[in-house]
């Protein structure tokens, strides 16, 4: 017998559940139904989001969706000020949790975060789609095949050109925000509001913004470094000097790590502001055996914004252009390889999967040894070992972001 659709709620309504949540939400209708979009700003006269679902429900207040008994799984697709909150407040009300990346704005929050979803029984998922990009997974299988040997070096880069201050998602370039209560944030007031009181607090800038992917993809490769030393910054001295705009983090990894290697490895994230290369640099990869090079960027996120749900169930999503091929160089010479097709929908099947296998019916121990309906089965059988990318690994990624950060304003590398 299989599981109904989850009930799905997101929270938000700008480019992110637009165009990376609902898209997927609704081509898997097998396993996901969007239910509940919450929109802060809607009235009953003007709403962007039921203009575009008219048959899903629009709320204004987070209470209202922690209070939906139906609801099973809530995507939370705001601003990283309100990961945190929004998230325990959700766990709290029972419910499993889809966050945007970065989870929380500091590695105790996240690390707390994923205690408690733990302690509940649910799943917390966080959306670091990239280890699904086209050019990862090509990565990934020439590292498998063992092409290269053993790695002496391994650069990622999320470069772009952009001489010039931002005019939109101004949050993602503020030094942070506090928030006057819970209540505020469980009524999802307006952000204006609330940007009356800031301090220099963690979460934003171009680390946390598009290194999270970069460092995730490492940690998913070689796992936890011995060492951490970060170079982060305002490169183009514009708007707040606080608020880095370009990062350079290397990990460290001794030939005695668990990686199991011989030879020592620095992996490096890098994000340049200020870089006019075309097509950018995406990986350069060299070992005892060969060496990758790969340009450009995974074409998802642009065939996304243009086709929105069509595009998920496209022939062509996610088929890299073949001109953005990288090249594999072995002794005999360099070559263009076939490059894998990219899977964001692969991250969205993974939560699907856990968050059926974890439903919410029965609390484990009222389960006995003849309690055999569908439901019981299936919370006897949860795995969260099939969660590709765990909370605890996202809490990770921000630990070693914050190590960056202090290893750039001490001046030295940070031991983990």
């Amino acid at each position: 017998m299989s599981s109904p659709p989850i009930k799905v709620a997101v929270l938000g309504f700008g480019m992110s559940a637009q165009v990376f949540h609902i898209p997927f939400i609704q081509s898997l209708s097998q396993h996901s139904h969007l239910t509940t979009i919450l929109e802060r700003s809607a009235t009953a006269d003007s709403s962007k989001a039921r203009d575009a679902f008219p048959e899903v429900k629009v709320v204004t207040h987070l209470q209202h969706v922690l209070d939906d008994d139906e609801l099973e799984l809530v995507f939370v697709s705001t601003i990283n000020d309100t990961h945190y909150e929004y998230t325990k407040a959700i766990l709290n009300a029972g419910k499993h949790v889809v966050c945007e990346k970065a989870l929380t704005p500091t590695s105790a929050e996240a690390y707390e975060l994923a205690e408690l979803a733990s302690k509940k029984n649910l799943v917390l998922a966080v959306y670091q789609n990239r280890r699904w990009d086209s050019d990862f997974l090509t990565l990934k299988q020439v590292l498998a095949e063992n092409r290269l040997g053993e790695l002496s070096e391994f650069t990622s880069h999320f470069d772009r050109y952009k001489n010039e201050a931002a005019t939109t998602k101004l949050w993602k370039e503020k030094v942070g925000r506090k928030y006057p209560s819970r209540v505020h944030l469980r009524e999802c007031k307006p952000l204006s509001s609330l940007f009356w009181i800031r301090q220099d607090l963690p979460g934003s800038g171009a680390a946390y913004d598009l290194g999270s992917h970069l460092v995730d993809q490492i940690l998913a490769l070689f796992g936890k470094p011995q060492a951490v030393t970060g170079f982060v910054r305002n490169s183009r001295s514009i708007g707040n000097p606080d608020v880095p705009d370009s990062f350079l983090i290397h990990l460290h990894y001794p030939s005695t790590s668990e990686a199991g290697r011989r030879l020592p490895l620095i992996a490096t994230a890098r994000g340049s502001v200020l870089s006019l290369v075309s097509p950018q640099m995406r990986f350069t990869v060299k070992g005892t055996k060969g060496a990758f090079i790969e340009h450009g960027l995974d074409v998802q996120e642009d065939q996304l914004k243009k086709g929105a749900k069509s595009a998920v169930d496209q022939a062509d999503f996610g088929v890299e252009p073949k001109e953005l091929q990288g090249t594999l160089y072995e002794v005999e010479g360099g070559h263009k390889i076939e490059t894998e097709t990219g899977n964001y929908k692969a991250w969205f099947e993974n939560v699907a999967e856990v968050s059926i296998i974890f439903p919410i019916f029965a609390p484990c121990h009222e389960l006995t040894k003849d309690s055999d309906t569908p439901s019981t089965q299936a919370i006897r059988s949860k795995d969260r070992s099939k969660l590709i990318v765990t909370p605890e690994a996202a809490a990770l990624t921000i630990e070693i972001i914050e190590k960056a950060t202090q290893s750039s304003k001490e001046g030295r590398t940070i031991q983990l």
